[in-house]
């Protein structure tokens, strides 16, 4: 068995598809399948299941892939490393965020540090607030940009805090211009953001300290879907100052009193065990990023 095993379990189980693993690891479809074959016969078991639909993993996959994962991390923490004392900035470093941070905030970053690192390779994921934390937890991403949560497991630091806002539908009447009372949203249909399970976090945390008895008539774990039916007159809705950055036309936005936000953050695994090159893309965005809020 050779040491590219954990790449190729990573791989296929992420894609659920041995024909995407193989062009995004460059191989032929025929080449990937042979190569597990023979890994799979080596082993005495079966990582995957195939169908016509893709394949998933077996019960022994689903054992091996967490080992693996720490594996691939620890050989680009050790590449990285080297190359680090060598002088030579080369590796990749996999960041899990949300949309409209990667679209609102990271940019700049990407950009400066693409301009001083261009060895390094940067591959962004995005995902809700639990699939970040499940990524940063079992190593599929080396940095995750999310909002910080009470009770997260793993290292993170502050970058900023990103004000919930009320969005309300452009021709709404009020009798007072700003701040919005958030009891006004009792008086309203409302819409919710959600997630996989359940209500968003900050959305919902904002609710309970405000002992807000809403009329919930619609939920989405779609932001561009909220804006949009509060557009069309549905419902009064909460959320965050970066979601509704690029859509003020298209709806009214006003910061809450009580004020509310949410703490935006980088979090790794264990700050001590990331890459050289993980580590100096957080001091870019730390800088950066702060320096970005101060003008704003």
């Amino acid at each position: 068995m050779d040491a590219s095993f954990s790449k190729t379990l990573i791989q296929i189980s992420e894609y659920g598809s041995i024909t995407k693993a193989a062009e995004k690891m460059g191989y032929t479809q025929s080449g990937l399948s042979h190569t597990l074959n023979r890994v799979e016969d080596e082993l005495g078991f079966k990582l995957f299941i195939r169908s016509k639909t893709g394949v998933a993993l077996t019960k022994e996959g689903k054992l091996l892939l967490p080992v693996a994962k720490e594996v691939e991390h620890s050989a680009e923490k050790l590449y990285e490393t080297i190359t680090s004392i060598q002088g030579i900035q080369k590796g990749c470093v996999t960041i899990g965020t949300f949309s409209s941070i990667s679209m609102n905030i990271l940019p700049p970053v990407l950009k400066a540090f693409g301009r001083d690192y261009p060895g390094i390779q940067i591959d962004l994921k995005e995902g809700s607030i639990t699939k970040i934390r499940e990524w940063i937890m079992d190593h599929t991403v080396d940095i995750g940009f999310t909002s910080i949560q009470e009770g997260d497991e793993f290292e993170y630091k502050i970058l900023f805090e990103d004000p919930l806002l009320a969005v309300i539908p452009k021709d709404f009447e009020l009798d007072v211009d700003r701040p919005f009372d958030v009891k006004i949203f009792e008086k309203y249909p409302f819409i919710m953001a959600a997630m996989e399970k359940g209500y968003d976090c900050d959305t919902e945390r904002a609710v309970k300290e405000n002992n807000l008895d809403l009329n919930i008539i619609l939920s989405s774990n779609d932001d561009i879907a909220i804006i949009s039916m509060v557009e069309y007159n549905l419902g009064l809705s909460i959320l965050p100052e970066l979601i509704t950055i690029n859509h003020s036309e298209r709806v009214r936005t006003m910061p809450m009193k009580p004020y509310s936000c949410r703490m935006l953050g980088v979090g790794v695994d264990s700050f001590k065990n990331i890459s050289p090159a993980a580590l100096k893309f957080i001091e870019y965005s730390e800088k950066i990023i702060r320096k970005k809020k101060i003008k704003q």
